[in-house]
């Protein structure tokens, strides 16, 4: 990555609102962690901590978004990222 699109990363991750510091930190750890299919194999279970009631609702959600697929009730990840920039 040339030195001016760090910068503009960093500049980006700097002006982020604080409501979306978790999601963007998840995701750039996923973009990482996508590279080397191995570098999450030694982290903790983020699982094992949850709920009975967690783990419950966690599974229905799931359940929910797999049927919103399968039945074409869902959108690309693309359309997603266009939608929200249009609502800016």
């Amino acid at each position: 990555m040339s030195n001016a699109a760090r910068k503009d990363l960093h500049a980006l991750v700097d002006a982020l609102p604080a409501s979306e510091e978790q999601a963007a930190r998840r995701y750039l750890e996923y973009l990482r962690d996508a590279s080397d299919p191995y570098a999450s194999l030694d982290r903790v279970d983020p699982f094992v901590d949850m709920s009975d009631d967690e783990r419950s609702r966690l599974h229905a959600s799931l359940q929910r978004a797999e049927e919103e697929i399968a039945s074409g009730d869902s959108i690309s990840a693309e359309d997603f990222v266009r939608e929200l920039r249009a609502a800016r």
